[in-house]
């Protein structure tokens, strides 16, 4: 590999900067930015993995109400 094919840029409207080339302020924001994209994805993944399991409880739910298991007998061989 070549330096230039190892170089990273950043595009701003149109106009590319070598980000080696960026101020130690700027390249923290950067990864700042990159964390909290990943960050923003990982609790976009949460979100749906609760939203299903709330869907999925409300599914039991009314499955076993509308069967007749109300659960009270359970509740009393647990005591």
């Amino acid at each position: 590999m070549n330096d230039a094919a190892q170089s990273q840029t950043l595009t701003i409207d149109g106009e590319e900067y070598d980000i080696e080339s960026l101020s130690g302020e700027i390249k923290e924001l950067l990864s700042l930015h990159a964390q909290a994209n990943d960050m923003m994805i990982g609790a976009r993944r949460q979100a749906i993995i609760h939203e299903v399991s709330v869907t999925n409880l409300a599914s039991l739910i009314s499955q076993k109400v509308t069967d007749g298991e109300s659960g009270s007998d359970d509740a009393e061989s647990a005591e």
